[in-house]
């Protein structure tokens, strides 16, 4: 059988709890203890807002770093640095040493490259640079390619070999070809099929070779006086 005597007296132990607590907050919920947590609350959330606002990393942040950089900023300093002042002392050092060395290598070359590449040379003075080591070996007969073929637009094909003669379909297998325009001016020039430009020319070149590609780099001009070609030790 349950004791039902106790009850009312859990009950009103209850009551007076939660009356107890009613009227302490009721005492301390007065209208300055509300507005003095709500202006504590909202102080802190301003505080931390601008703090998060002007981190490094936000935008407003990044936006007055930049103003204060601007701010700060020097346009001109002029402060030379001692590497630059250094390396200064050191070309014009340099250059008072180098530049005659230079001025007399480059007068060398030139006077070499005018030797190599006048303003004219004729097609019969060309034959006769390949066709000299046979005269001086006393190789008689006909031992180098000197050919000429007109084209209709003007231009004209030179084939030159200064290693075998060649006739009618060998002509292809000349080592040099010449491609020389109406004022004759080279505008073409092959070395075994290929077009040699001058810009993309690696290594050296000796003999005729060396001469064609020094008469196609400094525009020489080339007489075609195909008639006083001599293409054989003995051919007079």
């Amino acid at each position: 059988m349950t004791d039902t005597t106790t009850a009312p007296a859990v009950a009103s132990a209850d009551d007076q709890l939660c009356s107890l607590i009613s009227a302490a907050v009721a005492r301390r919920m007065t209208p300055d203890f509300i507005e003095k947590e709500v202006q504590t609350r909202v102080d802190k959330l301003i505080v931390e807002s601008v703090d998060r606002a002007l981190r490094s990393y936000s935008d407003t942040g990044k936006l007055i770093e930049k103003a204060i950089e601007e701010a700060l900023r020097v346009d001109r300093l002029d402060l030379p640095s001692y590497g630059a002042t250094v390396a200064s002392m050191l070309k014009t050092q340099i250059e008072a040493r180098v530049a005659p060395l230079i001025a007399g290598q480059l007068a060398a070359d030139m006077d070499e490259l005018l030797n190599l590449a006048p303003k004219e040379v004729k097609l019969s003075d060309i034959a006769a640079f390949m066709l000299k080591p046979y005269e001086d070996d006393n190789e008689w007969g006909k031992h180098i390619t000197v050919h000429v073929e007109s084209k209709s637009y003007g231009g004209t094909w030179i084939s030159l070999d200064d290693d075998q003669a060649l006739e009618g379909r060998d002509l292809y297998k000349a080592k040099f070809r010449l491609l020389v325009d109406k004022d004759g001016r080279i505008s073409g020039f092959f070395v075994g099929g290929r077009e040699a430009s001058t810009k993309s020319w690696i290594g050296s070149a000796y003999g005729i070779e060396q001469k064609l590609r020094a008469y196609t780099a400094c525009g020489t001009k080339l007489i075609i006086d195909e008639d006083a070609v001599i293409t054989s030790v003995g051919d007079y």
